[in-house]
């Protein structure tokens, strides 16, 4: 990862129309406690919709330590913060109509925010015949889930930002396979990815680093 990097990303609906856009902004930075962490800001804009994901990370292993979800849409406006406290995750949940609730769901102390699986995954040894799984959590849905991530082949891709060589990787759960591509060249962007449940469809467009 690299400080200040930014990819940009078309969103194409499972009806194969344009959705929208996705960007993924990682920062570094230093915490109150003086130790350093990476701050990943994902921004949805798709088909009247607006979600935008804080997500802070330690520096070593990339663990989850705080998760802050702000969604809009012309139905109203809700929000999931979530604080990472080892083995459990207390969760502060505000509804479009204005309802808050509490909840603490226990989660294995090696668990990952699902919000950084793609930017996590490039940052594994990927190769030909490389596998391995993670456990994942989704704070709004409270759900969290086992993967299996394993190396598929390689693949020429072209997508707007260009053509790239790229590891394909399927990210297996228990009821759906998504599939995302990654340049085999550093920084090893995130050069597509197709969602295994709602059927949507990521292409890089831009990516820029400082």
């Amino acid at each position: 990862w690299q400080s200040g990097e930014q990819h940009t990303l078309s969103i194409t609906g499972a009806d194969g129309q344009p959705a929208g856009m996705l960007t993924y902004l990682l920062t570094e930075s230093v915490n109150e406690t003086g130790n350093r962490e990476w701050v990943l800001e994902r921004t949805v804009d798709s088909l009247g919709l607006q979600e935008f994901i804080t997500v802070k990370m330690s520096e070593a292993g990339f663990r989850p330590k705080s998760s802050f979800l702000e969604r809009s849409s012309q139905d109203g406006q809700e929000s999931v913060d979530a604080q990472y406290n080892g083995a459990q995750v207390d969760m502060e949940l505000n509804t479009r109509r204005n309802v808050m609730t509490v909840q603490r769901v226990s989660v294995p102390s090696d668990a990952r925010d699902m919000t950084t699986l793609p930017m996590i995954l490039r940052g594994l040894p990927l190769a030909r015949g490389y596998a391995t799984q993670m456990n994942l959590f989704l704070p709004i849905a409270g759900q969290l889930e086992r993967v299996t991530v394993r190396v598929t082949g390689e693949e020429e891709i072209t997508v707007p930002a260009g053509a790239f060589k790229t590891w394909a990787v399927d990210v297996e759960s228990r009821d759906a396979v998504s599939k995302l591509w990654f340049a085999q060249a550093a920084p090893h962007q995130l050069i597509k990815y197709q969602d295994g449940r709602n059927k949507a469809v990521f292409e890089l467009t831009d990516y820029q680093a400082e």
